[in-house]
């Protein structure tokens, strides 16, 4: 039996949405050991204000699955990664994810910095990619499990815990729970697939 791969590839600043990647691999890995494929876009990666960093690209190629995830700056995602997003032109060109299962997050210092704008950004693309576009499907307002405060269908928002000095966390807890939910959903998904 093969392993579906789930990507998940991410810019983070100050290690708040590498926490969120992160968890949200742990909850795709619930689903099938190993199959969670995290990849950093680093600042270092854009050059001239272009990505270059060919064998990332092509590393998601291979997966069955990608997550977008970026900060939200001033109401779309950081530069950095809108530079990657701009560089998988030439994948959009080989139809090289056409099909594929997508889905998004991104992180804030507040509940409402417009992040709904950066998830908006992620699935145009994915749209333009052909891609199958994945939301969350549980709120706080209508299920048991109390996850998803910030009740975002499109995708997953989370933000800063205000309570983070006392702890070695930068996102609110019920945030990463979601995280790991929302991991274990996309994987889920790409089995059914």
């Amino acid at each position: 039996m093969s392993i579906n791969k789930v990507g998940i590839v991410f810019f983070s600043k100050n290690g708040a949405t590498k926490q969120v990647a992160e968890t949200i691999a742990e909850g795709v890995n619930t689903q099938q050991s190993n199959s969670a494929l995290l990849i950093e876009v680093l600042s270092s990666e854009v050059i001239e204000g272009r990505y270059d960093n060919d064998d990332k690209l092509k590393a998601l190629d291979s997966c069955d699955a990608i997550i977008f995830g970026a900060p939200t700056y001033m109401g779309s995602p950081a530069a950095q990664f809108k530079s990657f997003m701009d560089a998988s032109s030439d994948t959009y060109c080989k139809k090289a994810w056409r099909n594929k299962l997508a889905a998004g997050f991104t992180t804030g210092g507040s509940l409402n910095g417009e992040q709904q704008q950066t998830l908006l950004s992620f699935f145009t693309l994915a749209c333009q990619h052909g891609m199958i576009w994945a939301g969350l499907d549980i709120s706080k307002h209508i299920d048991d499990l109390g996850l998803n405060r910030t009740g975002s269908s499109i995708g997953l928002v989370a933000s800063d815990d205000q309570t983070a000095e006392s702890t070695n966390s930068h996102i609110n807890s019920n945030d990463l729970k979601t995280a790991f939910y929302f991991g274990q959903r996309i994987a889920s998904l790409v089995k059914k697939t």
